[in-house]
């Protein structure tokens, strides 16, 4: 919703003057039984698809319940029309469309994900990669007053929505490096994610809201994930702790930096030694490039409970000096 799909509608308008869009997505991520429809993440499709000006409609997709006229589906206010996978399979038969795109597509670990969606709606020539993200007037204002509170410079930590710590990197580390930031800039860094969400007037920020704080920042540090793509897509100059991918799996130093002229507000990327076996940070990487013994003593969970992560090879072994070293050439003070 940040990376792929506004290029790709910006685009779509451009090449076709006058069309008319409707786009279908869910209110957030699947429910415990694999069922699209409930609302979780804050809605975070919809919320962040609500202000996309190429949308000429905007659909709310459910498993099994339908609703025209839009009373399941009500955000900040609005209501959106909701149909079912059976009602949206009719929609597709219908003619009422000149062409139907499904963006829900697997990604292999070489595959370039923007080209291969670009082939997919038969663009195989495009390579227009510049996130955006649309903020109201209004989420950046209540963004600005919240961030009054935090001195300068602003660095933050870039969480996994709903994770507990920087995904796959050593959780030592992370308590190092916040204390290296306020030891070096008099300021601690601030948490960004789904446990660490700002209040405003005795509220909790909206998804777009706590997004707009980025904008008020100057560094993101994280491993790659949606905050990431958030803080790119709003202009926050990011250092992606990086490993066990090509680059262009996503990394934002690889897609933005042809659209930025000021160096200082360029993305850097550091890469971990990656092993002779590439994976998914969410999910095996911890092991492919681990002995038997080193896994063994390991404690891995999942990706969010990585377990020790002194033998861990690869993300786990960026120092904390090299992102400090790095900071210093992004930091204005």
């Amino acid at each position: 919703m940040v990376f792929f799909v506004p290029s790709i509608l910006e685009l779509l308008k451009n090449n076709n003057p006058g069309c008319h869009i409707t786009f279908v997505t869910s209110w957030g991520f699947k429910d415990k039984y694999g069922r699209w429809g409930k609302r979780n993440q804050g809605g975070f499709c919809i919320s962040l698809m609500m202000t996309n000006p190429h949308i000429d409609e905007l659909v709310h997709f459910h498993s099994t319940k339908t609703s025209l006229i839009g009373s399941i589906c009500i955000e900040e206010g609005v209501a959106f029309p909701t149909w079912s996978a059976k009602y949206y399979e009719e929609q597709k038969k219908s003619g009422g469309f000149d062409a139907v795109y499904e963006l829900d597509i697997g990604i292999t670990q070489d595959a370039n994900p923007m080209q291969q969606i670009y082939e997919h709606i038969g663009m195989p020539n495009e390579t227009y990669t510049d996130y955006k993200l649309y903020l109201t007037d209004h989420d950046k204002e209540v963004a600005r007053s919240v961030m009054q509170q935090f001195p300068h410079p602003r660095i933050v930590m870039l969480e996994s929505i709903e994770g507990r710590t920087t995904r796959g990197w050593d959780p030592v580390k992370v308590q190092q490096l916040e204390t290296a930031i306020r030891k070096t800039y008099g300021a601690s860094p601030i948490w960004f994610g789904g446990r660490h969400i700002h209040e405003y007037e005795g509220r909790l920020l909206t998804l777009r809201e706590n997004i707009a704080t980025l904008i008020f920042c100057d560094v993101g540090i994280g491993v790659l994930s949606g905050p990431l793509h958030f803080a790119a897509a709003v202009g926050l100059p990011t250092l992606t702790l990086f490993c066990d991918q090509p680059l262009h799996r996503a990394a934002p130093a690889f897609f933005l930096n042809t659209y930025i002229t000021d160096d200082q507000k360029k993305h850097r990327t550091i890469i971990g030694p990656t092993g002779g076996t590439m994976g998914f940070l969410k999910e095996g990487s911890t092991q492919i490039n681990l002995t038997p013994k080193e896994w063994a003593t390991q404690g891995y969970k999942d990706w969010n409970i990585p377990g020790r992560q002194s033998t861990k090879s690869c993300l786990s072994v960026i120092t904390v000096d090299e992102v400090m070293t790095a900071l210093e050439d992004m930091v204005h003070t």
